[in-house]
This record gives C-alpha cells, sequence and structure tokens, in this order.
C-alpha cells in the first residue's frame, strides 16, 4: 500500500526534476512580435484612461478616436470580419468594440446625414464633430434622448457599445444586417449598429425606444450634403 507520505515524497522529486530541467532564465529570451507588443502599448494606455467608463449613461454608444481602443483580444466574432468588410466586432467584458483595420479610401469629401424621420415630440438639439466621427443628439420635453452618431472608417477609430444588455439580435436595416441591442433596464437605451460598406461608415443609435422604433429611425437615414476640402 502506497502511504501518503510516499505520495508527498514521490511528489516532490516530481517537481525537482521538472524545475532541473527548465533552461535557466538567462536562456529565455524572447523578442515578441511587433504586433503583440503593439496590442500590449495599446491595453497600458486603456488602462491608463478610464475617462471611457465616466461617460454620460445615455452614450451608450460612443467614439474614442484616440489610440486606446483595443487591447488584447478575448474573443473575435470571426462572421463579423465578414459582414463588416474592414470592420471588425470585438467582444470584451465590459463592452463590445467596433473597430476599422486596413488602410481607409482616400477621398477629399465630408460626408454629413441626418435624421429624417422622428417620433413624435422629437427635435434635433445639437451636433458635435469629433475628428473623423459626429454624434447627433435629438431629444422631447420629457428628456428622452435619441442619440446618432457616425464614423468613416480610419485605422484610428473604434465605436463602443456597454455591455449593458440582455442580448443581441441581428435585425435588417433595408439590406443592410444590423446588431441591436436590447437594454438589460428599462432605464438604460437600447441600441442599433450597423456597417455601409458602400459608404465605409459605421452607424449606431441608442434611444429609451422600442426595436421597432429604432429602426423606423434608422431607416430614415439620408445623406445631407458632401463638402470638398
Amino acid at each position: 500500500m502506497i502511504s501518503e507520505e510516499m505520495l508527498k515524497k514521490a511528489a516532490a522529486e516530481a517537481d525537482q526534476a521538472i524545475r532541473d530541467s527548465l533552461p535557466a532564465p538567462a536562456e529565455c529570451e524572447h523578442e515578441f512580435s511587433p504586433s503583440f507588443q503593439k496590442k500590449m502599448r495599446r491595453t497600458f494606455r486603456k488602462a491608463k484612461h478610464p475617462v471611457i467608463y465616466k461617460l454620460p449613461k445615455y452614450a451608450a454608444c460612443f467614439v474614442l478616436t484616440v489610440a486606446l481602443a483595443s487591447g488584447t483580444w478575448l474573443t473575435v466574432d470571426a462572421e463579423a470580419r465578414a459582414a463588416f468588410f474592414a470592420w471588425v466586432r470585438e467582444q470584451y467584458a465590459a463592452f463590445v468594440e467596433y473597430r476599422f483595420i486596413g488602410e481607409a479610401p482616400q477621398e477629399n469629401t465630408i460626408v454629413e446625414y441626418e435624421l429624417t424621420w422622428l417620433p413624435e415630440g422629437f427635435s434635433f438639439q445639437k451636433e458635435q464633430d469629433l475628428s473623423n466621427s459626429t454624434y447627433l443628439t435629438y431629444a422631447n420635453d420629457s428628456g428622452q434622448r435619441i442619440l446618432f452618431s457616425y464614423l468613416e472608417g480610419n485605422d484610428a477609430t473604434s465605436l463602443f457599445m456597454a455591455a449593458d444588455y440582455t442580448e443581441v439580435q441581428s435585425v435588417q436595416i433595408g439590406n443592410i444586417n444590423a446588431d441591436f441591442y436590447q437594454a438589460s433596464q428599462e432605464t438604460s437605451p437600447n441600441g442599433l449598429v450597423w456597417v455601409s460598406e458602400e459608404e465605409n461608415m459605421c452607424f449606431c443609435i441608442t434611444a429609451s425606444l422600442p426595436k421597432d422604433t429604432i429602426i423606423k429611425v434608422a431607416e430614415g437615414i439620408q445623406k445631407n450634403n458632401q463638402k470638398n476640402f
């Protein structure tokens, strides 16, 4: 019969044998790839910028055009890579990121969009431009808000959806696939995100409104004008 003491001794000997077989730390030098080092630098920058979690609650969909977008990938939606042309969808613990990869087309124009249909009582309030992204805010007398944002694809832009939702549903906006984020609480906004390959744009609408209403708002988006620069 093998006693407990014999098992402990055997385990200790096996542990020492494994340790002896390992190379010395000085022999374990490894040069990480530029891609891995770039991801780690972005992760460190993200840790140093907690401000992204202090944005207003209604802005469940928000854009950061600084280089703190993506850290080490936890999970990557493989189907999203195909569906979003040059945009990828990455799932993290606290948020979902839509990030543009690849080289964006070089165009000398600025495209603007607007909502042509709004639920009764809503009206335009303000517009905010941030580099290659734009936010349009609409509100009613009760304080409800609709936040419409759109981003032109380049390698410095990401769109984030806070992970305050119960499920993600695939819906259609015309002939384009979109992700609808159902909020987990009535006080939190639902979100809708989709990408136009033709326009090289990512769109997002967040509002405390039913899914069908938000989709109808999205279907009423139109290109306002096009400016040369």
